[in-house]
């Protein structure tokens, strides 16, 4: 049965809701200052390590921080197949650390760049079949590697937690972080939501006063800094030749991409399903446009001399402890990142933040990470199967990200494989998810047109199918009556019977456990279905011929899911046999 869903009490404002351009200003200022302590680490890793110079090193900060700032202005539209509609971030990403120190040293900044351009073209490929994936990343995965992400890097943010010029007091990175994780745990505790909001930039501000108090935050780089500049910029350029160099670190770049990929799939999902405070159904067409938009600004870092992108992987979080996912506030975000990449000064005063307070903000913001990735694992049903994917999958991560699985043994190249527990565990619930799709017992499968028409030859398919599966007689009607009633709910509905008669449609089932899963695989321009029966299952009777079949739907099938994609729509519906 559909259960009737909860309410996001303490969502502010809604993506579709304008608040004041002062909140707006300030929540974007929010939005970046995180992101900007991280990529400092990150840019200076990557040109130090890829022996490149002060100059290159100034330039990738100043051109990754502008093409972000655009990103993220873009994410908040859409046009086309590109964009989310929410304030979702674009960052530049340290899983890609590894791959781009290692292409600047072999072939410099045109092998990188023209690395980021041909594995950015994977990266649109990946999205646009994303369809074909649906069994893959399921909800499952998803909240697995949401949980992935604050496991494996959780280790590697607490490290810097005393991370304080030499001579500092004991005592000061304890009370710094301290003081910031209490106010932020403390305001979401105890506050209401209005306050929520401030949040992050009152206990950021703390901590920064009590380093004032204790002279551990560094005023004499901004004072040094100039108002406005550009950097010089370093030759640009692509390496055309494609050689054995280029073959060699390519491989690396696309399954970096395809990592990225999905994990941040996670986060766009659990946007979707926290912005709103009546929460909806996963539309996978904001999935593939967020991504779309990744893409392009991944070509873009190439020709200007940026690092590779990826969707940030704390949008959910952020919306959770906030409460605000209005898009203004991601325009103001991007601009508040251009502004501050042609502000050095400005530039200097967000780095200067010292580390205990950055660690505290986002050990709080992991934790709430990993929560609502044990809300989308929880809320999909968890059966053995599903605990034991969850479980491998999370400490194999924690056990190979910490070099606790025969340390001895993983040197050289398999130590770069294996090192990296959120790889090693995105690939493990991906693969173990897989494995349990194709192991499934009985699989059927039948091709239709998409009209009334087809609905004999639909139900002997699954009256056939409940035979063959072992089902009672009234556990195969409950089966063809859910049949039945999902064919008259996409037919029906926003009146597309005619619209849909020179439509294919496949219709796929498969035996799980005690149930049957029915697919139905259309190209609809309907309304998603999953959340009109949510809508249903809130409101009075009504005598619409229009909802009759939502409702009979809703009876017959022990849950019902609708993904709409580009280039496909999917009704997934299990039934549940009768005893």
């Amino acid at each position: 049965m559909a259960s009737t869903p909860q309410t996001n009490e303490g969502i502010l404002y809604q993506p579709d809701e304008k608040p004041s351009h002062l909140t707006s200003l300030v929540q974007g200022f929010q939005h970046s200052i995180g992101f900007i302590g991280a990529m400092t680490a990150t840019v200076a890793i990557v040109a130090v390590s890829g022996g490149q110079s002060e100059d290159y090193l100034r330039w990738i900060f100043f051109s990754s921080l502008a093409v972000c700032g655009v990103g993220r202005i873009l994410q908040t539209f859409r046009f086309w197949r590109f964009g989310s509609g929410y304030p979702i971030s674009v960052s530049t990403g340290s899983a890609f650390i590894a791959v781009c120190i290692t292409a600047l040293s072999g072939g410099g900044p045109a092998m990188l760049a023209t690395l980021m351009a041909v594995s950015a073209v994977t990266q649109f490929i990946f999205i646009s079949k994303l369809s074909l994936l649906r069994r893959i990343i399921t909800p499952t995965v998803a909240g697995t590697v949401l949980m992935l992400v604050s496991a494996t890097v959780i280790s590697a943010v607490l490290v810097r937690l005393t991370d304080l010029p030499e001579g500092s007091p004991v005592a000061a990175a304890p009370v710094m972080a301290g003081a910031t994780m209490a106010i932020l745990v403390g305001m979401r505790l105890f506050s209401p939501p209005a306050w929520q909001q401030w949040g992050p930039i009152i206990a950021l501000g703390v901590g920064c006063a009590i380093a004032i108090a204790w002279g551990l935050y560094e005023f004499q780089s901004a004072l040094d800094a100039p108002w406005v500049g550009i950097p010089t910029s370093p030759q640009l350029g692509f390496d055309l030749g494609f050689g054995a160099t280029f073959w060699a670190l390519l491989p690396g770049f696309v399954i970096v991409i395809m990592a990225t990929t999905i994990r941040s799939i996670s986060d766009t999902v659990a946007v979707q399903q926290i912005a709103w405070r009546r929460p909806r159904a996963t539309d996978f067409r904001v999935v593939q446009g967020a991504h779309n938009v990744v893409a392009l600004t991944n070509i873009l870092a190439a020709f200007v001399g940026a690092l590779p992108n990826a969707v940030g992987g704390a949008n959910s979080a952020r919306i959770i402890l906030t409460g605000v996912a209005a898009r203004r506030v991601g325009v103001y975000a991007g601009f508040v990142l251009i502004a501050i990449a042609i502000l050095p000064k400005l530039t200097a005063l967000v780095t200067a933040i010292p580390r205990p307070v950055l660690v505290a903000y986002l050990v709080f913001t992991l934790s709430l990470l990993f929560a609502q990735g044990m809300r989308i694992v929880v809320n999909d049903g968890m059966d053995g199967r599903k605990a034991t994917v969850v479980g491998v999958s999370l400490w194999l991560a924690i056990g190979f990200q910490n070099q606790l699985i025969f340390p001895n043994l993983l040197t050289g190249t398999l130590q770069t494989l294996l090192g990296n527990g959120m790889t090693i565990g995105s690939v493990c619930v991906v693969a173990l998810t897989a494995l349990m799709g194709l192991t499934s017992l009985r699989r059927g499968r039948l091709n239709v047109e998409m009209n009334l028409s087809a609905l004999p030859e639909i139900d002997r398919f699954l009256r056939d199918f409940a035979e063959r599966s072992g089902w009672n007689d009234a556990s195969a009607d409950r089966l063809r009556a859910a049949g039945e009633e999902t064919l008259l709910s996409l037919s029906n509905h926003d009146d597309a019977v005619e619209g849909a008669a020179a439509k294919r449609l496949a219709v796929n089932a498969r035996s799980v456990d005690a149930s049957i899963e029915l697919e139905f695989i259309s190209i609809t321009e309907a309304d998603n279905i999953e959340d009109r029966l949510a809508y249903l299952a809130d409101e009075p009777e009504t005598h619409d011929d229009r909802d009759i079949s939502f409702r009979l739907l809703r009876h017959y099938a022990s849950s019902v899911q609708h993904r709409k994609y580009h280039d496909v729509d999917i009704v997934t519906v299990r039934v549940d046999s009768v005893r």
